[in-house]
This record gives structure tokens, sequence and C-alpha cells, in this order.
């Protein structure tokens, strides 16, 4: 069998199931609130977990620091580069959970912050500088202005035009940030052991390219899959 029958097979599956889906997890995954708590248990489970092999010395607190924020990167990265890997299968179905990964990210954003605190609290020297405090803050508080905005009574306020701005240069934003943790910080660093960074570089400079590419193709008017609209990024 082909490779674009699989394809096409595998969204017609998860369109089935959408279409199917009722009862106790229509009514639980039609609140955000479930997503968005789903993002901040695992992003707290994976904390807890690596504070009881490391330690909560600063060095213990830093590394599941680092292991919450790669949770709440995959969320991310779901949101960010969901539409256009949609786009590119023609999975409707894909693109319609943009918005869910991005409530699971911001309650383990959540997380992650509460940690970062806790990291500044007990560390004898500022974990990061203070200019990248303000750089840092300035995407978390992006973050939740998109999530919060993108309630549909709240959506409906919004110009279409303008909504795509905010969410595109919110969305970029916070992958500009992910890009230097994972893919600058390395390079001028020379970490020590490069596979905690190298995956996840990898995959948000694949994301990045999708939503490139995805966007050239409708400014040259190229034909594409379009995938169901989403309320939430774009």
């Amino acid at each position: 069998m082909r490779q674009a029958d699989l394809v096409r097979q595998s969204c017609a599956g998860a369109s089935k199931f959408e279409g199917n889906r009722g009862g106790l997890y229509a009514m639980l995954t039609k609140s955000g609130v479930s997503w968005a708590g789903t993002g901040f248990l695992l992003a707290l489970a994976t904390g807890l977990l690596v504070l009881m092999i490391a330690g909560r010395h600063p060095e213990g607190v830093s590394l599941a620091t680092r292991s919450i924020a790669r949770v709440a990167f995959v969320f991310f990265w779901f949101a960010y580069a969901g539409g256009a890997v949609a786009a590119f299968l023609g999975c409707g179905s894909v693109a319609g959970y943009r918005r869910q990964a991005g409530l699971a990210f911001a309650g383990a954003l959540s997380v992650h912050l509460a940690f970062v605190a806790w990291l500044f609290r007990i560390s004898a020297r500022q974990p990061i500088s203070d200019e990248w405090v303000v750089y840092f803050v300035l995407g978390a508080l992006g973050a939740y202005a998109l999530v919060i905005s993108s309630w549909p009574r709240l959506r409906a306020l919004w110009e279409n035009r303008l909504w795509r701005v905010f969410s595109i240069v919110v969305l970029e934003y916070i992958a500009f940030l992910f890009f230097r943790d994972f893919v600058l910080l390395p390079l001028q660093y020379w970490v020590a052991h490069p596979a905690e960074y190298f995956p996840f570089g990898l995959l948000i400079i694949l994301g990045a390219l999708l939503r490139w590419f995805a966007a050239a193709r409708r400014w040259l008017g190229m034909p594409r899959n379009r995938p169901n609209a989403s309320t939430f990024m774009r």
C-alpha cells in the first residue's frame, strides 16, 4: 500500500473517532480546563519524579525545571506546528486539537514557572540574567493572553485578521525562546549532554520550517489540503 493511502486511512480513522466520541469524553474535552489540567499534572509529575531521583538541592531543582520545560515544549509544538502538519497531510481532525495542545502547554508552563521561582529562591547565583527574565516573562504573558483570548466568546470579539497577527506574533516569539534554549545556547556553550537538546532543537527547527513553507504556499496560491478551522493557534 502506498504511503499516501496509509495517510488517508489514518486521517479517516481519526475523523471517524472524533465524529463518534460522546458521553463523558465529550463532556470532559468540551472544557479546556481538563486539557490545561492534563498538562499541569503531567508536568508536575515529571518534576516530582526528577526531584525524587536527583534531590531537592539547586542542581536537582534545575534538572527538574529543564525536564518540565521539555514536557511543556511537546504540547507547544503540537499547537505551533499542528496546523502546518495537518495542511500537508489533509487531516482536519489533527488541526482540531491545536487549541487543546495550547491549553495543555499553558498548564505545564504554570508548573515550569513555579519551579523557576523555586530555583531563583534557593540558588546562590541568579540562574539567568535580568534581560532574559524580561524576555521569558513576556513570553509567558503572551501565552496566557493567547490561551484566554482563544475561548469562543472572547475570540468572537476579535477581528479575524487582528487575531491572526496576534497569534502569529506570540507563537513565533515563544518558538524563538525555545530555539534559543535548545539550539543557540548548546551551540554557544558546547553543552556536556547534547542529547538533552538535539531532539528538541530539531523539532523546533522543523516546526518553523513547516509553518513558513505552509505560509509561502498560501501566499503563492498553491493548492493544499485545507484542515478544518480551529478556534486556537494558526
